[in-house]
């Protein structure tokens, strides 16, 4: 009897194996091209992440992108309230049959969407096939609909956090040239080595008084990670502190929408137009959605 659990469990594992070796196969071949997903993350609160994410994504679309972000700061969600929108729904709710997806995301400025993360915890992970299957179904339209997926993290290192990572094509860390950020992010980064972590990572410095000490707090960061973890990086940008930035949470609108001249969005648009300019290949949202299934069950 064992043994035919066993070879029954083995069978399920290949077929589940073929089943996403078919979607990252097929990414590409849908609508001749895959949706890139980046996560944003950072070691420690009040770095700005947030603040990074709904500008970056902004001028992500005003560039002409169709963006979704997934906001999975669970528990201290606020991109909602940086966008000025009002979410009703979250990903559970649509898990659960209680929306449509297009009742699940909401429009903001420039056309950016947004979708909330499952509010709580993580028990979609026991969900049945079914629910298994309509979270890949989300996948295959959201594909279909976007250019980037862009998934706002909680600061820190909790296994939720780790796996998403782990399962997205791209990862942005958001820093300061603060120690504790510094030392918080290297943290962060040391513990994704330890799962084998060894995709290229790119950095933005935030909040930036001097960029002359900017440049030298990212240059030594990604020395020491290349040294001591193996992991290489690239320093995607510099954001300049603003003392507007503020204000513009305040009105509920992106900074960069109320003040597009000034230095700080003008960096948030180089960091965009950088990274609109690559030429990625990317595994898309299907993919990324099957991935952080078999990291939560513990496959892989």
């Amino acid at each position: 009897m064992h043994s035919q659990a066993a070879k029954l469990k083995e069978m399920m594992k290949e077929k589940e194996e073929k089943i996403k070796n078919s979607f990252e196969k097929n990414e590409a071949e849908e609508n001749g091209r895959s949706t890139r997903t980046i996560a944003v993350a950072s070691g420690k609160g009040g770095v700005g992440k947030s603040t990074f994410s709904s500008n970056f994504a902004y001028q992500l679309a005003k560039l002409g992108k169709k963006v979704l972000i997934i906001d999975s700061d669970i528990g201290m969600a606020n991109l909602d309230i940086m966008l000025g929108v009002q979410p009703k729904y979250d990903l559970g709710h649509l898990l659960r049959d209680d929306c449509s997806l297009d009742e699940a995301i909401c429009e903001g400025p420039a056309g950016i969407k947004l979708l909330s993360g499952i509010t709580g915890d993580d028990s979609f992970i026991d969900y049945d096939k079914d629910s298994i299957n309509k979270l890949i179904n989300i996948g295959s339209r959201l594909e279909k609909d976007f250019d980037y997926l862009l998934i706002d993290l909680g600061a820190g290192a909790s296994k939720s956090i780790v796996n998403t990572i782990r399962s997205v094509d791209e990862l942005i860390i958001i820093l300061t040239t603060e120690p504790t950020s510094v030392m918080d992010s290297y943290s962060l980064i040391k513990i994704l080595s330890k799962h084998n972590y060894k995709r290229p990572l790119k950095m933005v410095v935030n909040q930036v008084d001097s960029k002359k000490d900017a440049q030298k707090t990212a240059k030594r960061m990604m020395s020491t990670i290349e040294k001591y973890l193996g992991i290489k990086s690239t320093l995607l940008g510099i954001v300049s502190s603003d003392k507007k930035i503020s204000y513009a949470i305040r009105q509920q609108k992106p900074f960069s929408e109320l003040f597009p001249e000034r230095k700080a969005a003008l960096d948030f648009e180089k960091i965009a137009r950088k990274i609109s300019g690559e030429k990625k290949p990317s595994k898309g949202v299907k993919s990324y959605f099957y991935k952080m299934i078999g990291f939560f069950k513990g496959d892989t």
